[in-house]
């Protein structure tokens, strides 16, 4: 008896419950409510080159790896005898293209094939390839912006030079130019690392 009656009293508690929860539900379902629909599919597929000017919000996806770095070597390039200021006669050592890549790390190597007769530096000039820097160079032997290294060819052995290394952001995107003040023609060849 004890057990039916509490069955009975538990019932009714909870039809009591529902009741005034049915109240606050009903009451709450009469408002308006905001409802926001995305209509996107899961993944996105895009081809072709792709620029962000602003933020990102949301989810983004590479599918391989961003390039960090990028080892370029210009060479062997055959650097006669010629003086820096000497402009007409500068060799170019072919086009670096820096972009993408924010530092540069570089030197120049050489080795030659005949002893010089007197020691000279045999230098490299990353010169920016842009408008009023070449203009500089050609009418005024101006060497805007310029990042310089060198290397010492002297007589005797051993017939290799090199440089010291150099860091520097990248300000532009293409680079060139070679000089050579010893008295012999040598083979020189710029190595340079690009990384973000």
């Amino acid at each position: 008896m004890r057990t039916l009656v509490f069955v009975i009293g538990l019932t009714v508690a909870l039809l009591l419950v529902v009741s005034q929860a049915g109240g606050v539900w009903a009451q709450a379902s009469e408002k308006a409510q905001p409802v926001y629909v995305v209509s996107q599919p899961a993944t996105v597929n895009v081809q072709g080159e792709v620029r962000v000017t602003g933020p990102i919000a949301g989810e983004v996806s590479i599918r391989e790896p961003i390039p960090q770095g990028k080892a370029v070597i210009l060479g062997e390039v055959e650097v006669p005898p010629v003086q820096k200021t000497d402009v007409t006669g500068l060799v170019r050592a072919g086009t670096l293209t820096s972009e993408d890549f924010a530092t540069m790390v570089g030197s120049l190597a050489g080795m030659q094939r005949s002893s010089p007769t007197k020691a000279g530096k045999v230098g490299g000039v990353l010169l920016p390839a842009e408008g009023v820097p070449t203009s500089a160079l050609k009418e005024h032997s101006e060497l805007l912006f310029a990042v310089e290294r060198h290397g010492l060819s002297s007589p005797g052995v051993p017939p290799y030079f090199a440089s010291h290394f150099f860091v520097r952001h990248r300000c532009f995107s293409c680079f060139r130019v070679l000089h050579n003040a010893s008295d012999r023609t040598v083979p020189v060849t710029v190595f340079v690392y690009l990384t973000s």
